[in-house]
């Protein structure tokens, strides 16, 4: 296609996908807005299409697409302002399903960074094309539909069997009116996933179906240019689009994400960057879920209770996507009984390092005291405090501190514990008996101490007993310690 000889069918592209359709061939790019141009210059994303049989005019435009026609694509987040993601990243359709498209878009790197994805439906993109027109009068006009009585007949883009037939005034028209006035929105009204302060590369897409609880999940792998992987469901409740973050994967640090291909056959995921290639299994169950509450939300995984262990998917293992049975983890929560002497102070945690996904979520402590019973704990620096990988420190245990304290996030239980508190050592013996276990419980320490301090006492003698008078004061040296 030679574009030299007008800036309207493209500007300064940037190609990402195309896609064979029925009696059409559609191309995703990104190219400076010509509509946009008397207010600056900005990047807007589009999809073009062309009949298959387009072998260009007779005379007007006989070395280029006679049936070319874009439009622009809108990925944004709705509102009385919208917030757009203008550029393009990549695009993958499923090999199952022509309907849909799946793409990832970002902002200009000029400014405020962040990047989201959309879906899109094929008849939005026909509709699109078979609106009104877009044109510019003259230079200095502003950008209107075009009037149903300036579009000749047959309507430019139209596919036909030979379009050197088509007559001059189509060729004409569509020469100077590719672009199409009604933008693609993208569907359920909002982006799949969005995120500030991160640059979307390419993306693949899986579907699973659960035949047994009538549910399909849309399951998307998106690439950064930063070397990760997340890894985003999507579903649907009661006709609304839901999603949620389930895992991110570090594959290379700091290495963009160039290739993404998914294998069927292999239930795996490859990703590539410019410098390594590695395979990911799609269902890592037991190898990234090592708890029932992040397990049930992966539409791959399930949970075993009788096992306590995260496997792959199959009907008997608990599995709760959408987050509709909020206690289905409960019964699986390990409960864990502690013994506190009084006075001291004592840590609870749920994860070791808390998982990524899981730092922007809030996590909720719950006290079940005799006193008091079920409350919400407050953080304070005097006697609670939230640690990093949220987890609570209790400080200077007494006794109206023992009960079970249990772990909510979003209403789930993620951990729980029940503190005993010993406060025998700090009350005075009342009994003979417990007298003298007391005064043999000290000898034996004692008796400890002393076998100790005589060891000591010992190799201290034995390092002042060497002979260092031929070392010079000043000098350095070394000596294998005796210990």
């Amino acid at each position: 296609m030679d574009t030299s000889l007008h800036l309207f069918l493209l500007s300064e592209p940037n190609f990402v996908g195309s896609f064979d359709i029925g009696e059409h061939v559609y191309f995703f790019f990104r190219e400076t807005a010509v509509e946009y141009i008397n207010c600056g210059k900005a990047v807007y994303s589009r999809v073009a299409r062309v009949c298959k049989k387009d072998t260009g005019g007779k005379n007007i435009l006989n070395q280029n697409w006679a049936t070319y026609l874009k439009a622009r694509i809108n990925c944004s987040i709705s509102g009385e302002f919208p917030f757009y993601f203008n550029e393009i990243q990549d695009v993958y359709q499923l090999p199952s399903d022509k309907t849909k498209f799946y793409a990832t878009f970002t902002t200009s790197t000029n400014g405020l960074v962040g990047s989201a994805v959309c879906s899109f439906d094929i008849n939005e993109i026909h509709g699109a094309f078979a609106g009104k027109f877009k044109e510019q009068a003259s230079s200095n006009s502003a950008w209107l539909p075009v009037l149903n009585s300036k579009i000749p007949e047959p309507r430019p883009g139209t596919c036909v069997n030979d379009t050197s037939t088509l007559p001059d005034s189509v060729l004409n028209f569509i020469r100077s009116h590719p672009l199409m006035d009604k933008a693609v929105n993208h569907e359920h009204n909002n982006p799949v996933y969005y995120k500030r302060d991160l640059v979307f590369t390419k993306l693949v897409v899986d579907k699973i179906k659960i035949e047994i609880l009538s549910q399909e999940y849309t399951v998307f792998y998106i690439g950064t240019n930063a070397g990760r992987i997340y890894k985003i469901v999507q579903y649907l409740r009661n006709g609304e689009s839901k999603s949620k973050l389930l895992d991110i994967f570090e594959i290379a640090q700091n290495e963009a994400i160039q290739v993404m291909e998914l294998s069927q056959k292999r239930k795996s995921l490859y990703v590539a960057t410019d410098y390594r290639i590695k395979q990911i299994d799609l269902a890592m169950c037991n190898r990234r879920y090592d708890n029932c509450f992040r397990c049930v939300k992966d539409p791959y995984c399930g949970w075993d209770k009788d096992t306590s262990t995260c496997k792959p998917y199959e009907p008997g293992l608990l599995q709760d996507v959408g987050n509709e049975t909020y206690d289905i983890c409960d019964t699986s929560v390990l409960k864990k009984k502690i013994i506190v002497t009084y006075g001291q102070s004592v840590h609870l945690g749920c994860f070791v390092k808390i998982p990524e996904i899981l730092k922007d979520q809030t996590v909720t402590w719950y006290h079940h005291s005799k006193e008091k019973g079920r409350y919400e704990i407050k953080y304070n620096p005097t006697k609670y405090i939230e640690t990093t990988e949220r987890g609570l420190v209790v400080i200077s245990v007494n006794e109206a501190d023992g009960g079970r304290y249990d772990c909510h996030l979003g209403g789930s239980l993620l951990c729980s514990y029940n503190i005993t508190v010993d406060a025998h050592r700090c009350t005075p013996p009342n009994k003979t008996n417990d007298y003298q276990k007391i005064y043999s419980d000290w000898c034996h320490e004692f008796e400890k101490y002393k076998s100790a301090m005589k060891t000591w006492e010992k190799k201290q003698a034995q390092c002042s007993r060497q002979n260092y008078s031929n070392q010079h004061p000043n000098d350095v040296f070394a000596r294998t310690p005796s210990v």
